[in-house]
């Protein structure tokens, strides 16, 4: 019996040794891994030792067997085109055809001799076709070491001797006009020429048996490299799949209580409150203590970001995440900078009491964002590292710099600045500022959804073309203008303005040009007001002025200022430049009329009559303009 315990707990120690049971786990992966490119190594070395040796038997074929055939295939062809010449001269009568042919046969059999004798030596050889006088790519035919060979090519090489004085023979024939015998002598070179082409179609046969042997050899050497590539293949495939197995199984035995646990969370629904039970404080006691800090995280951040949601504008975002920086993470200080993209610039946005001031950064970042490290390279800047990474950062406190990108740009920046008496050795930092990116890519597509709803909102009471505000903007916010200017009891100055003679622009040069006259206009009309005037696109070729808290009777001076711009911007068209003038209509609220709308019309009947007195004219509104009822 104990003889029979002990032979069993062998057994057992030997198997728990072969499937690296008592092992630790990094040296199971060590194991495994190394038997794994035992294997691979093993198919490497057979596919190399194959793919030399076909490597081998390939050159030599294409470097020795093939320029050989290539060459007695060329000579073939040399020396019938030689018969054909040789016989042209026997047919023809005219001397120059004659004299042709001759030096055609004499330089294709010099040729052939030339190419048979590079065979004998080695060399290179360059086809040359004397009938269109071209040249074909050079290739190297190496040395003919045969003796059978080298005969039979001697042997070719006598005949073309021959071949070159029957040709000499039959050209003194042919330019004597003397036709007697020359029947014989053709007769003597096409024999003799079927001799060699025999000879040497029978050599080019020959050699092409080789390739057929070349496949050969190289079908069997494939076949046996596959065969021994297959096995070993089977046979690492089997082991790693035993191994494998035996090896996840001492991987998953330890985490089945986590798992079991993980598994009741899931049942149900997700309960982010409910925690795992830590029973030890090894490596799984850590594995679950991190496992809840995680699912704390996750509860938070899921309901930070159904929170942010609800929110009800932008502002209101960045003041929840903020204040989450500050209570949740233990954050005291810290920056956050949303970027304006289409101005090239940033505004503080938290703490709103921060706006437009300089702060920790150079107040220039703000006008131009590019400035600004972090939104320039979209990556997280941090001081801790290299202390003096961003040149426009005015205060000695250490400080961390978040991208938040929104619709695949920086739309903002989140500035941490650590303090004195807060946690900024690097570990701790990091800590929070992984926290924080968590809640930042929570927030960004909220951030962008919203700033995309803010856009197309300002897109809506925006003109495509001249980039002013439309008529819908003027109907929508009219009530709150009109109220702020009584309760100030100052005056708007109302111009409408009216390119003269438009229609005839988009007449002669086309509505392109046309657009790009009313560009510029906006443009004049723009520059030649104050930021706080509103310009807006009235219709077609009209713009409506709104001078805000102007004083009265000073809307003519404004008038004429943009007349006079109108009239001296120069717009640049194919072939030159037009210009174009303004026609302009004032009126004032509440100075002519307590009604908003009745001022415009007021301001557009003014227009008119300057239409009617010649254009290109200012026209102040007077009440004898105006017959008919109220509007």
């Amino acid at each position: 019996m104990l003889k029979e315990r002990g032979i069993n707990k062998l057994l057992k120690k030997f198997i728990n040794l072969v499937t690296f049971t008592d092992l630790p786990f990094r040296k199971k992966f060590l194991l495994f891994s190394g038997g794994a490119l035992f294997w691979l190594i093993m198919v490497t070395a057979i596919g190399w030792i194959t793919m030399f040796d076909m490597s081998a038997k390939s050159r030599q074929m294409v470097e020795v067997i093939w320029p050989q055939e290539k060459t007695a295939n060329i000579v073939i062809r040399k020396l019938r085109g030689a018969n054909i010449s040789a016989k042209n001269i026997a047919i023809f009568k005219d001397p120059s055809v004659i004299s042709a042919n001759y030096r055609r046969a004499k330089g294709t059999l010099q040729d052939s001799r030339y190419y048979l004798r590079t065979m004998l030596s080695g060399g290179q050889i360059i086809d040359h076709n004397r009938a269109t006088g071209q040249f074909s790519e050079p290739f190297h035919v190496t040395r003919i070491t045969d003796p059978d060979k080298r005969r039979i090519i001697e042997t070719v090489i006598d005949d073309i001797n021959q071949l070159d004085g029957i040709v000499d023979e039959i050209a003194n024939i042919g330019s004597a006009n003397n036709k007697m015998g020359i029947e014989e002598k053709i007769a003597v070179y096409d024999n003799l020429t079927r001799e060699a082409v025999t000879i040497m179609n029978d050599y080019a046969i020959n050699v092409g048996k080789e390739w057929q042997k070349f496949t050969l050899a190289m079908k069997k050497r494939l076949s046996i490299g596959i065969i021994s590539i297959s096995i070993i293949f089977f046979i690492s495939a089997i082991l790693s799949a035993v191994f494998g197995i035996l090896i996840s199984r001492s991987l998953t035995r330890p985490i089945k209580a986590i798992t079991a646990q993980i598994k009741a969370l899931s049942a149900g629904g997700l309960n982010l409150t409910k925690k795992l039970e830590v029973s030890s404080h090894d490596e799984i006691g850590t594995l679950s203590n991190e496992f809840n800090s995680l699912m704390d995280t996750i509860e938070h951040v899921a309901s930070f970001k159904k929170t942010i949601e609800e929110d009800e504008s932008i502002e209101d975002i960045y003041m929840r995440l903020g204040k989450t920086f500050r209570d949740e993470l233990d954050i005291t200080d810290c920056i956050i900078y949303e970027v304006f993209n289409s101005k090239n610039s940033m505004k503080v946005v938290y703490p709103p009491e921060a706006e437009g001031k300089e702060i920790y950064c150079e107040r220039d970042v703000q006008i131009d964002c590019e400035m600004c490290r972090a939104k320039r390279t979209g990556h997280v800047v941090s001081s801790l590292e290299y202390p003096d990474i961003c040149k426009h950062y005015i205060d000695a406190k250490p400080h961390v710099c978040i991208p938040i990108i929104v619709g695949g740009n920086v739309g903002g920046v989140v500035q941490v600045i650590c303090k004195e008496g807060d946690s900024c050795d690097p570990e701790s930092l990091e800590k929070k500022i992984t926290k924080a990116r968590q809640y930042i890519v929570e927030a960004q597509p909220v951030l962008e959804a919203k700033r995309l709803m803010r856009t197309l909102k300002e897109s809506s009471f925006k003109d495509a073309l001249t980039g002013l505000y439309n008529r819908r903007f003027l109907e929508e916010s009219y009530e709150g203008l009109v109220a702020g200017i009584i309760r100030r009891g100052t005056v708007i100055g109302l111009l409408m303005c009216d390119l003269d003679f438009f229609k005839e622009t988009n007449d002669v040069y086309g509505h392109d040009v046309g657009d790009m006259v009313l560009k510029e206009a906006a443009d004049k009309i723009k520059r030649s007001v104050r930021t706080s005037d509103l310009v807006i696109r009235y219709g077609g070729e009209e713009f409506l002025v709104l001078l805000i808290d102007t004083h009265p009777e000073d809307s003519p001076e404004v008038a004429e200022k943009i007349r006079h711009a109108v009239e001296e911007t120069k717009v640049k068209i194919t072939g030159g430049f037009i210009q174009k003038t303004i026609s302009i209509g004032i009126s004032e609220f509440p100075s002519d009329t307590h009604n908003f709308w009745e001022a415009i019309k007021y301001a557009d009947v003014a227009l008119y009559k300057a239409k009617e007195r010649g254009r290109n004219r200012v026209v102040r509104f007077a009440h004898d303009m105006w017959t008919g009822d109220r509007y």
